[in-house]
């Protein structure tokens, strides 16, 4: 269904391309929106800062090609990259901003959207920091007092993450009522997917071979000519090496180059995981919004 390559834009296909009147028809027909969520950060030796920017991106733009196969109509807002980067932080190139910044603006940006006429917003987020997803909790909730159908859209890797890393951090599960987050449970022909191209034995956490693989199937032309991923040891052999270094601030000390993980063994193959994942989250959309009504 996809073609390989999605081009540089981070605008494409998003209200961004779109004119004021178009925006405000669709406001007017109350159409479900797409809230790609992410941010500027270090991601190893050989992936753009932007890598969970175009993920978000991508994923938002796969699910409303499905959405499309299933007549129903979403649109996508243009992607919200201030989010936080509190373990990362030491690197260069990944923005640290405060969680009351980060709170306010999103909060603001999808008020102002949903002032637009678009009420029904799906955060669709692609970065697991905790403490960046307990700004995502507390803005989705403070715009639910408002009267807004702000709800969190959770499938595949990511909801895997999110989850492990809020657990972990804040010893309790995401702290959301059924009706304000989607949970897209994984389906047979993405989980025989998933164990077939998934060739890493060590965490795959960040820029190793999943993040990789999808710059490598998406967004080829940002890779730098010069690197050489068969170069690229993994880092670390446990989890809980990561996890030690993580909560003691050490991310640097356990890997100078910044991934957690093994980007060498990445495949444009394994993209497709993507694709597959964006299919069971669309299924889970639609089934939601046919239910709401």
């Amino acid at each position: 269904m996809s073609s390989f390559g999605r081009g540089y834009s981070i605008f494409a296909s998003t209200l961004a391309d779109m004119t004021w009147p178009e925006v405000e028809a669709a406001g007017q027909a109350n159409t479900p929106l797409l809230v790609p969520v992410a941010v500027i950060e270090q991601h190893g030796p050989h992936l753009p800062l932007a890598t969970d920017t175009y993920g978000a991106h991508l994923l938002c733009t796969l699910i409303r090609e499905h959405m499309d196969q299933r007549r129903t109509r979403v649109l996508i807002a243009p992607p919200f990259y201030y989010g936080l980067n509190s373990t990362t932080g030491m690197f260069p190139g990944s923005l640290v901003i405060k969680p009351e910044t980060m709170a306010a603006l999103l909060t603001e940006v999808l008020g102002n959207l949903a002032s637009w006429g678009f009420r029904r917003q799906f955060i669709v987020n692609h970065h697991g920091d905790p403490e960046h997803n307990r700004v995502i909790v507390e803005s989705i909730l403070a715009l639910r007092k408002q009267g807004i159908e702000t709800t969190y859209l959770l499938g595949g890797m990511i909801q895997t993450f999110v989850d492990a890393a809020y657990q972990s951090t804040f010893k309790k599960p995401l702290p959301l009522q059924s009706e304000a987050v989607i949970r897209a449970g994984e389906s047979e022909r993405t989980r025989e997917a998933r164990l077939r191209l998934t060739r890493s034995r060590g965490p795959d956490v960040h820029a190793g071979e999943r993040e990789t693989s999808l710059i490598l199937r998406w967004y080829p032309e940002s890779v730098p000519a010069h690197v050489q991923l068969r170069e690229i040891r993994p880092v670390p052999e446990t989890l809980r090496e990561f996890q030690e270094a993580e909560a003691t601030g050490r991310w640097r000390e356990l890997s100078p180059w910044g991934h957690i993980g093994d980007p060498a063994v990445a495949s444009v193959e394994n993209g497709e995981l993507y694709e597959l994942e964006a299919a069971d989250m669309a299924a889970a959309l639609h089934a939601y919004l046919a239910k709401s009504g």
